[in-house]
Parts: C-alpha cells; sequence; structure tokens
C-alpha cells in the first residue's frame, strides 16, 4: 500500500470526534501516513499576543508556561509531559530575550511562531498512541529565506524512505533555510505543506482532513447553509481561498497543479473517510456557471487617477515594484485609460499610498484611500463562454438599488468582482446568489 498525506487542522485536536474517525479509517493501514498538522488556533494567537505585547509588559513567563499547559491538560487530561515542558521553556526563554533586546528580525519572529506548531503536535501526540513526530528539521524540508512567505525547495526523500511503516505527525507552516534558520511558509500555510509533501513522496492524492470553513456556495453566515462545492479547479479553489471565509492557503495547489495530484476534502465527521470536494485540473462547468459567491470587507481602495495614466509607461510597473519591495500585497488591479485601481487588504491601504507617494508620478493629478468598501467575488468557470452571466451579475445589484463603486470581469475566464460600500455586502451575497441558485 502507497504512503498517505493527510493535513489535520490545529482547531481538530481538542475534537475527538475528528481524531477517532481519522484514526478508525487508518486502523487497517500498514503504510507511512504522513499527517501534516497546523496550530491550535487559540495556541497561535496566544503566542502572536505575547509576541506583539513584549515590548510594553514585562514577560510573566511562569504566566505563559502555565497558560500553555493548559493547552496541553484540556485535551489530554493529564500532566504536559517533559518534551512539552522543555519546549514552553524554550520559548518563554527566546520571548524573554526579545524583550531585552528591544527588537526582533523577521527570522526571530518565524522562530518564535513555529513554536505553535511544535506544541501542538507534542499536544496531538500524547492523545494518538502510537504516533510518531517527525520535526522539519530531521527530514531536510528545505525552504527559500523568504522569513515568514517562504517556498518550499526540496525534502530529503531518502531519510523518509527509511522510515518504518506508521503515523507520523508533522509540525506544518515550516522548513529550515540552508543555513539552518526555520522559516514559516505563511499564517496556517498547513494545506501547502501537506501538498508539497504529497508531491516529493509522489503520493497519489492530497487529503485535507475536515476544513474549518468548508467550500460552500456561499458564506454560510449570510446564506442560511449552502451547498457544498463538489468538484473545484485548482484555479477555482486558489480564487476562493483569498476570501476569509473559505479555509483554505492559496499556495496549496502550486506543487500540485503540473503534476495532476488530486485534492480530496474529506467530511472529518466521518468515519469512512467521505469525500466532500474534489480539486483538480478537470474544468467542470456546471449549468449556472457561478459554483460561488464569496466575499470579503477587509480591503481598501488605492485610486490613482489621471487623464495620462494610460498613457505614461511603467506607472503600472514602478507601483508594483514598490510594493512588494515593502512587503504590501495587492489582491487584484483594475485599470481603465485615466485610473488605476489597486486592491489591497484594509491595513495596507494607507501604507501603500505612502510608498507610493515617495514615487512623484507627474501624471496622476488624484490619489486616494477608500476603506468603507467590500469586495463580492463571483466565482466559476465559463463566463466568458457563456452568455448573460454578467447581465446577471449586474440585474441582481441593481434591480436592488445597490451601488457599484468598481467592478472587473473579463480578465478571467472564472472570477468577477464587484466592490461596493460594506454596508451593502451582505444584500449584494444575497442577491447575487438568488439569481444564480434561487432562493
Amino acid at each position: 500500500m502507497s504512503d498517505k498525506v493527510i493535513r489535520f487542522g490545529g482547531s481538530h485536536i481538542g475534537n475527538p470526534k475528528a481524531l477517532a474517525n481519522l484514526q478508525s479509517w487508518l486502523k487497517n493501514d500498514d503504510s507511512r501516513t504522513y499527517v501534516v498538522v497546523s496550530a491550535i488556533p487559540e495556541l497561535l494567537q496566544l503566542i502572536n499576543s505575547k509576541l506583539d505585547s513584549v515590548f510594553i509588559k514585562e514577560l510573566d513567563e511562569v504566566e505563559l508556561i502555565a497558560e500553555l499547559r493548559g493547552f496541553y491538560e484540556q485535551v489530554t487530561a493529564a500532566e504536559a509531559s517533559a518534551a512539552f515542558n522543555q519546549l514552553a521553556k524554550q520559548l518563554s526563554g527566546l520571548l524573554k530575550g526579545i524583550s531585552l533586546i528591544g527588537d526582533y528580525s523577521p527570522a526571530l519572529r518565524d522562530q518564535v511562531l513555529s513554536f505553535s506548531e511544535k506544541l501542538s503536535v507534542e499536544i496531538l501526540a500524547a492523545v494518538w498512541s502510537g504516533a510518531h513526530i517527525l520535526l522539519p528539521e530531521e527530514i531536510g524540508l528545505l525552504a527559500s529565506s523568504d522569513f515568514g512567505n517562504a517556498t518550499f525547495l526540496s525534502l530529503n526523500t531518502y531519510a523518509i524512505s527509511q522510515l518504518e511503516k506508521g503515523v507520523y505527525l508533522v509540525p506544518g507552516t515550516y522548513g529550515i533555510t540552508d543555513s539552518n534558520k526555520v522559516v514559516r511558509t505563511g499564517k496556517t500555510a498547513a494545506d501547502y505543506t501537506a501538498a508539497f509533501f504529497t508531491r516529493e513522496l509522489g503520493v497519489k492524492a492530497l487529503k485535507l482532513w475536515g476544513l474549518d470553513n468548508d467550500f460552500q456556495r456561499a458564506n454560510p453566515g449570510i446564506i442560511n447553509s449552502p451547498e457544498i462545492i463538489g468538484r473545484l479547479t485548482y484555479a477555482e479553489a486558489s480564487e476562493l481561498a483569498y476570501f476569509e471565509h473559505y479555509s483554505f492557503h492559496p499556495r496549496t495547489v502550486e506543487p500540485l497543479e503540473h503534476e495532476h495530484i488530486p485534492i480530496q476534502v474529506i467530511d472529518a465527521a466521518s468515519a469512512d473517510g467521505k469525500v466532500t470536494t474534489v480539486i483538480n485540473t478537470e474544468t467542470w462547468v456546471e449549468e449556472q456557471i457561478v459554483k460561488s459567491v464569496a466575499c470579503t470587507d477587509d480591503i481598501s481602495l488605492l485610486k490613482l487617477d489621471g487623464p495620462g495614466v494610460g498613457l505614461k509607461p511603467g506607472i503600472l510597473a514602478k507601483v508594483t515594484s514598490q510594493l512588494n519591495n515593502a512587503g504590501v500585497n495587492i489582491k487584484s488591479v483594475i485599470t481603465s485609460q485615466t485610473s488605476i485601481n489597486f486592491i489591497l487588504s484594509e491595513e495596507n491601504g494607507t501604507k501603500a499610498m505612502n510608498l507610493i507617494n515617495d514615487l512623484g508620478f507627474s501624471a496622476v493629478t488624484d490619489m486616494a484611500v477608500i476603506t468603507d468598501v467590500a469586495l463580492i467575488g463571483i466565482v466559476g468557470h465559463g463566463m466568458q463562454q457563456a452568455y448573460g452571466v454578467s447581465a446577471k451579475i449586474f440585474a441582481a445589484v441593481a434591480n436592488n438599488k445597490i451601488n457599484v463603486m468598481l467592478s472587473g470581469s473579463g480578465a478571467s475566464d472564472l472570477v468577477s468582482y464587484l466592490v461596493v460600500h460594506k454596508a451593502d455586502k451582505e444584500k449584494s451575497v444575497r442577491e447575487i446568489y438568488k439569481a444564480f441558485f434561487g432562493a
């Protein structure tokens, strides 16, 4: 039987049923199974908050270690193991050192945050009899030196091939640089780690054991019990991953797409490995074309206006380069001959405007940041080939007196964007959803 790679979310570590279902599914398996684990969300949040506040108030090491042990005891109903206590002390020492120095580098931040996964794996190992912990540094999981957003480069597959059959728990989201430093591949990026394992080990499919937020046709906080989407392409899944009501890392498809390795989302409430969503290269166009109406209000709109912005060469290239060098991610760009509109995260809008101001474009006569906005993404392959999709979208918002501040469609066959006021976000989702899926 071939090896398996499974991503197990940290939010499931304290869920006995999800774990019992996974163990039951693997009960008669005689292969090597690599379970890539993300951090317990509350544990990651605690470590993040301690790192953010370490310069504001003195770190109480005794209190921190007690809080960390609390996570262990809550899940295992036992006293913390020696290995867990040692990790807790190492973390406490790092934070104490940072407070004394008064600063920390991106590399040191990655090292601190990696403890969220290491500690989470120790907790999971305590309730999973017979499972072994396999650290990235033990198997040569090499990554680039882009701290906070690294790319995996290689894995020592020979070392892995020497392992005996069994279950191996791998802390996700971090690797090791060629200078042996810890480097993270992004926030909650265990999906991406598991995908890289899947490709490097030649495994036939990546299995995601439960998602915190399933691939549904809309945000369930707005639409009551929307249907789970059964089939997605890599591109559709990656597009949806940028909206926070989907818990899927956008880079997950990156290692798999070229090799046509499918992703299977497993229902964690099922003991027989029930697949709820399959993600692969097969373009499946549904009758109504649209597969999901996604939304987010974590955006800001940076507008560069001027009669010459469409004629002056190099403006877009210089802006994107400036923002990239400053680590500001651009979600999307919508342009015309007289306006360039950058869709950014809400917190990056003003920062981006200040950076662009430094470039001094004479062709830009007006620059503004708008934050009271939301982004609606209508996702599904086939939009360019099907008549009436755009008309149906705009009719849905126009008939309900929703003002569209900005729109973008046609650049991709799988998504159309609308920018609306935040107050209109939920109404926009409901009306567009109704237009394609009914009440």
